[in-house]
């Protein structure tokens, strides 16, 4: 995620992409949705820039080891580390990587994490989708720049499979226009006829060449084979050049095969658009929820691990499964702690949902996890 005030300063350095566009594009806009009015969708937190906290009685606990304890003297380099920790020390990559990857094909309501906000979501039916897929580094020169800065900037290790080995995949959506979200490379390198489906005017943020696009706004829908494919809001912002600000639309999507569906939240904050949503969808099977980059100035645009299983509360999810910690070091706190937190905030919490954490690369088959009607979940033990 884009938590960090260095990526923002970087950012400001190069201008937005410009599309050449040849390939179809369909816009599906909301007459009556009325953006210039969203006090419901209000955060609790202040504003970006304004406001360190705590926010919460969890921004006093340690949840680090004394040996993950690492001084380091902050400046304009690592300005990143204003707690005055390494964020990486006791920390493996290759810890968090399931042992042996493998993309099935023909594997139905199955889903695979492919690090960071990526995911291959398998219906029940042949569709297959992913999202926000990025299996490099950042686009262009921000990545270079940014690596060159500061070594969190790049990578911790290899995406766990190759995009060759997605060519079958129907369509991929993008949640916003940030760099470890879209990454044109990435996109350009699935098969012909890849739909591609994106928040209103990401379009001119990338040149894809392999398939239709189809911009939406929120709360709009459209159909992949069978597969009925929501945009719905986010507490986020978008931005990916000099004079760009919020020109694009940010936000959630959701899978729904008739029989199950999936929630991808995106990159954002705790706000009210939760339980709107769940007023309109009246719960989810699953929900992948962000987990990190939650300190600090940017706790209004991201979630901390309590604010995640709030907002899956106010969803009325069954299974959490959460992301964003590991591929790259983007928010402030220890890349060991969101874990570690997430499970107290499940322990203190208790809420009704099964909660499901990952490898890298591990696939799963969503429906075992789905409890029978009114029978409470159980929260999967983690290790510390």
């Amino acid at each position: 995620m884009l938590a960090r005030l260095k990526y923002v300063a970087i950012s400001t350095f190069v201008a937005g992409l410009t599309a050449c566009q040849t390939l179809p594009i369909k816009t599906i806009d909301n007459p009556n949705f009325n953006k210039n009015s969203l006090g419901k969708f209000s955060n609790q937190y202040p504003s970006p820039f304004n406001g360190h906290g705590p926010h919460h009685p969890y921004d006093n606990i340690e949840f680090l080891e004394r040996h993950e304890i690492e001084k380091v003297e902050p400046n304009f380099i690592n300005i990143g580390s204003f707690t005055g920790l390494r964020k990486d020390t006791g920390f493996n990559y290759q810890d968090l990587v399931y042992p042996t990857p493998r993309i099935d094909e023909t594997a139905r309501q199955t889903l695979t994490w492919l690090g960071h906000a990526s995911f291959l979501v398998q219906q029940r039916h042949t569709d297959a989708f992913l999202t926000d897929p990025v299996f490099g580094e950042f686009d262009g020169f921000v990545g270079w720049l940014a690596r060159r800065i500061n070594d969190d900037m790049a990578r911790q290790g290899p995406a766990p499979i190759k995009t060759a080995q997605l060519q079958f995949v129907d369509g991929v959506v993008i949640s916003h226009n940030h760099y470890d979200h879209l990454s044109e490379q990435t996109l350009n390198q699935l098969a012909t006829d890849t739909q591609l489906l994106l928040p209103l005017a990401v379009t001119d943020n990338v040149d894809y060449k392999q398939g239709p696009i189809t911009e939406m706004d929120w709360y709009t829908q459209t159909s992949v084979g069978n597969t009925d494919i929501h945009f719905l809001p986010a507490h986020h912002f978008s931005r990916r050049g000099l004079t760009d600000w919020n020109k694009t639309l940010w936000g959630s999507w959701l899978f729904d095969d008739g029989e199950h569906t999936v929630f991808f939240a995106g990159d954002t904050g705790y706000s009210q658009i939760y339980k709107d949503i769940k007023a309109q969808f009246n719960g989810f099977d699953v929900c992948l929820m962000p987990i990190v980059a939650y300190d600090h100035n940017y706790r209004s645009i991201h979630l901390a691990p309590e604010d995640a299983v709030k907002a899956a509360q106010d969803l009325a999810c069954k299974v959490f499964i959460p992301w964003g910690y590991g591929t790259w070091l983007l928010g402030y706190e220890h890349v060991n702690e969101p874990l570690r937190r997430l499970k107290k905030a499940f322990k203190d919490i208790n809420p009704n949902m099964h909660l499901k954490i990952m490898q890298i690369g591990e696939s799963i088959r969503y429906t075992d996890l789905l409890p029978p009607p009114n029978v409470k979940t159980n929260v999967e033990q983690i290790a510390d």
